[in-house]
């Protein structure tokens, strides 16, 4: 008897009572299925084993009205007990009811002539009056006697069953009960008799969340628990897939069957109560229910008043709900769908018409048959945006789906065209054929098409099919221009077919550089009125400027003013978008364009678009790697890698770019084997798309000479130039082939083509007049050129570097200085070149630049300065912003967002932290600076080391 010791003792505690002459009686309370019966089986069994007389009855609901139904049943068992006389049976036979009574009194009392005897009537509410009058008979002269009156009272009690028996009379159930010595209330079974239970039915230990997972699903009910584990044995679920998530959406159907079996004398109308609460919990209410049910409101009002007084509803302040989860469910599950769809539309019109909170008329909809009304739809479009705003990019889609039953043609595009976006969001692979579908569904050559096929063309393009990508706007564009469409769109369409002519090398021809450079305008065509038109016109100019690689301040600002225009969602041109905030960093304006890459970052993020916020980060890894900051590289690229859409059999164009960069960091981090490992894995040459193979050959290269491959290194870097040059990309701003293949050349012995690359790209650089590209073609043309001049050449890469803010070159360039002084024997200038150097690099955290440093300056006779293990001076600058943060109070969740990290980012960073300024937690960030220690939130305040006290 599970989780009944207290019930088994008042049991026992009887039984004693009558062994020893004393009357006794106890009355077991509990809903439906609570182990009433089981108990005064119970009961039965132990008092036969102890030498007991039994008698017993059941009442049951369809007897009620029959006089003395259960006052027979135990007369008849009575007479056939040892010391009751059969003739007793003819006299009292045909007495009225006192008479009836007295007569089983005296059967009673001979039958406990030899033995103890036990009395048991299971479901008191359904006894019928007369035997209800015996009852209240017997329990008043129980003293004395050697009898112990066991019954039970379930809280499905009817009404008043005739005249004179009001529900609190002496002849009423809650009345005789009130007659009983002692009264028990049976609970629902605790823990761990669910977890036996549980552990009986899988054969082996129960998991504790599976347990709370059934006892919440059930509120601990034994026949809710036997009928959730047959139902699992039906469903076939094997015992090591039985989840807590399965149980909480199994419905088993005979549980509603139990309860409307045993509620059937109550009313006619509670099984359509039931089912109406089932489908509006937790929140029912009387005139809601009386409109589904088809009843009258004060009819819904009583019934719904008595079943929870039953005890299988429940009311709290939302309304009103099953007890029992299980329940619910199987009520839901006994419906036919038809049935429960016409339930939810008509809860959805109820609520709608008593203006109920959207989200509650939402739920409803989502489960009903359509409706036919213009509010159902604009509810479910408010339901999706709310649903994306919070990130919810499932939840959007189901609602909007559930729309398109709602809308008629004329709304139909825009909904499948906010579909497409959110598939976007999930990867572009889904989104290209979503938007397929799309397109073929929208009739005529609407707006609503054209702008649906430049989301198709962009998720295309995001794959890596440019051509495709390319094909789809050029017919578009052709129709349009047949078609007389309005003149904005078709500009639209010409500016689109531009950019991705320039992706795929047909758009791209540089100019001669003895060619004026055109005048462009400040402002944007005054024909286009509409944002993407602009947006796409500026990104055609920009970028048109920069890969032709001779206007470089009109890429800047064509830039500037396409990413000022607005947009509706992060999805709207995104890929056009981040690709100006390339070309900002490209042209020089690295913070300009990190600024914005953030920013587009946080909104995808905001918006739940996966593919947008991978993009971004791919986009910062290059902006931050070109700043010379390897550690945010290299936390971009992996974030878009491991939180981006998995790659559907080929890599997209977020993951190849991501993959490039972040081999490029690992390989100047020091980390050799894991760069070798992302860039030159078998076979990925042929799983990168087209327009990405000549970036991921450059940082294949670079890696290649850089291991001593200088041969295999090469053919990359060649291949990347020819491919580049193919498409009319000639501005070392993009990819500076030339220069490292210059080097690579040089290093194999074939100086005199190495020095016409490095010519080459040097005047392709100056034309175009990025400080970086200048300054990174300057270091070639040093290292290539005349001894003699070497040295102001590479003051003068230096110096642009500097400017542009590229760090990890600026302190290669340094090197080269510092080596080259040394070779001409000005040691000081030497060490002191050296030593800017290695604080560069180590600002960088560029360890592999760092240990070349070292040595250097043992060969020019400085004393390198060991690592720094503790105090503020050790944190790298990724630890310090962290700690900075965590000072303020952030916590760790609010630092990974404003650093665009992973929170086991954060962690990891915060822990070196504690480590390097001996301290326990992060409380200890914050010391007032006035304390008698010195305050670590101060020291993270210090300044930067300079250059020359980085090294002894």
């Amino acid at each position: 008897m599970l989780s009944r010791d207290s019930e088994m003792t008042a049991l026992d505690g009887g039984l004693s009572a009558a062994e020893a002459g004393m009357g006794a009686s106890l009355l077991l309370e509990g809903g439906i299925g609570t182990g009433k019966s089981h108990l005064v089986r119970a009961a039965l069994r132990t008092a036969r084993s102890r030498g007991f007389g039994t008698v017993s009855a059941r009442a049951r609901p369809g007897e009620r009205s029959r006089a003395h139904g259960v006052l027979h049943q135990m007369r008849d068992q009575l007479l056939c007990l040892p010391g009751t006389d059969r003739a007793q049976e003819n006299a009292d036979a045909g007495a009225d009811g006192d008479a009836e009574a007295a007569g089983m009194h005296r059967l009673i009392t001979a039958a406990t002539a030899g033995a103890p005897l036990l009395v048991a009537i299971d479901d008191l509410q359904w006894t019928d009056t007369a035997s209800l009058r015996w009852l209240g008979y017997l329990t008043a002269r129980l003293e004395g006697l050697p009898v112990f009156l066991l019954a039970t009272l379930g809280v499905d009690r009817p009404g008043p069953a005739g005249p004179g028996a009001g529900p609190q009379s002496a002849e009423s159930p809650a009345g005789v009960a009130s007659f009983f010595h002692r009264r028990a209330v049976l609970q629902g079974l605790n823990a761990d008799s669910v977890a036996y239970l549980l552990s009986a039915f899988t054969g082996e230990h129960a998991d504790p969340g599976l347990v709370r997972a059934c006892r919440a699903a059930t509120g601990g009910n034994p026949l809710l628990l036997q009928a959730l584990l047959r139902e699992l044995r039906r469903t076939g679920l094997a015992p090591g897939v039985v989840s807590a998530h399965r149980v909480a959406g199994l419905g088993p159907v005979e549980v509603a069957e139990t309860l409307l079996t045993r509620l059937d004398g109550s009313s006619s109308r509670v099984g359509a109560v039931l089912d109406a609460v089932s489908v509006v919990a937790p929140g029912a209410s009387a005139p809601l229910v009386a409109r589904l049910a088809g009843i009258d409101a004060g009819e819904a009002a009583d019934l719904l008043y008595r079943l929870v007084r039953w005890g299988i509803l429940t009311e709290n302040q939302d309304g009103i709900g099953f007890a029992q989860p299980l329940v619910m469910a199987s009520f839901r599950a006994r419906m036919p769908p038809s049935e429960r769809a016409r339930l939810h539309a008509e809860a959805a019109r109820a609520l709608y018409a008593s203006s109920a909170p959207r989200e509650r008329i939402t739920a409803h909809l989502l489960s009903s048959a359509p409706l036919g009304e213009r509010w159902a739809l604009r509810l479910l479009v408010d339901a999706a945006d709310a649903a994306l705003a919070g990130g919810a990019l499932a939840d959007a889609r189901v609602r909007l789906e559930r729309g398109l039953a709602e809308c008629g043609p004329e709304e139909e595009p825009g909904l499948l065209r906010r579909l497409g976006h959110i598939e976007l969001a999930d990867g572009p692979e889904p989104a290209v054929a979503r938007l397929r579908r799309t397109v073929g569904l929208i009739q005529g050559g609407t707006e609503h098409r054209a702008m649906a096929l430049l989301d198709l063309a962009q998720a295309a393009a995001m794959t890596g099919d440019v051509p495709e990508a390319l094909r789809i706007v050029e017919e578009e564009a052709g129709e349009l221009e047949r078609s007389g469409a309005p003149k904005e769109l078709r500009a639209g369409f010409r500016a689109v077919r531009g950019l991705l002519e320039l992706l795929e090398g047909r758009g791209a021809r540089p100019r001669p550089s003895c060619a004026p450079a055109p005048a462009f305008p400040a402002q944007l065509s005054e024909v286009a009125r509409c944002p993407w038109v602009r947006r796409a016109e500026a990104a055609a100019q920009a970028m048109g400027a920069q890969w032709g690689g001779t206007q470089r301040a009109e890429a800047v600002q064509q830039a500037r003013l396409a990413l000022g225009e607005p947009v509706t969602t992060v999805n709207d041109h995104a890929l056009m978008r981040l690709g100006l905030v390339l070309v900002l960093a490209r042209s020089g304006a690295a913070d300009e364009a990190l600024e914005h890459g953030a920013a587009l970052l946080t909104a995808a993020t905001e918006e739940g678009s996966r593919t947008v916020a991978a993009l971004a980060r791919a986009v910062l890894a290059e902006c931050a790697f070109r700043s010379g900051r390897l550690t945010e590289c290299l936390e971009a690229a992996h974030g878009a890698l491991e939180r981006g859409p998995e790659p559907a059999g080929r890599e997209w164009l977020g993951s190849v770019t991501a993959r490039g960069w972040l081999g490029s960091a690992l390989y100047e981090s020091g980390d050799l084997d894991q760069a070798q490992r992302v860039l030159l894995e078998a076979g990925l040459e042929s799983a990168v798309p087209a327009v990405t193979l000549p970036g991921l050959l450059f940082h294949r290269g670079r890696l290649q000479v850089a291991l001593g491959r200088v041969g295999p290194g090469l053919a990359d870097l060649e291949e990347c130039g020819r491919l580049l040059l193919h498409r009319g990309w000639t501005n070392p701003a993009l990819w500076p082939w030339r220069s490292e293949a210059a080097l690579a050349l040089a290093r194999l012995g074939d100086e005199d083509a190495a020095r016409r690359l490095v010519r080459e790209e040097l005047a392709l650089a100056r034309d175009f007049g990025a400080p970086h590209a200048v300054g990174v073609a300057l270091r070639a043309a040093a290292l290539l050129g005349p001894g003699e001049e070497r040295a102001a050449v590479l003051a003068e890469s230096a110096r642009l570097l500097r400017e542009a803010g590229a760090a990890l070159d600026e302190a290669r360039v340094l090197r080269d200085l510092g080596r080259e002084l040394m070779r001409t024997r000005r040691t000081r200038q030497a060490r002191e070149h050296l030593r800017a150097a290695a604080a560069l690099a180590e600002k960088c955290a560029a360890h592999l630049l760092v240990q070349e440093l070292r040595q250097d300056m043992i060969e020019a006779g400085a004393r390198p300065r060991r690592d720094t293990e503790i105090g503020p001076a050790s944190l790298t600058p990724a630890e310090r912003r962290t700690a900075l943060l965590a000072a303020e109070g952030l916590t760790n969740r609010e630092i990974a967002g404003r650093l665009y990290v992973t929170r086991r980012t954060v962690e990891m960073h915060l822990s070196r932290v504690y480590r390097k300024l001996s301290i326990s937690d992060r409380r200890a960030l914050s010391l007032p600076a006035d304390d008698e220690r010195l305050s670590p939130a101060a020291c993270l305040h210090l300044p930067e080391p300079e250059a020359a006290e980085s090294c002894a």
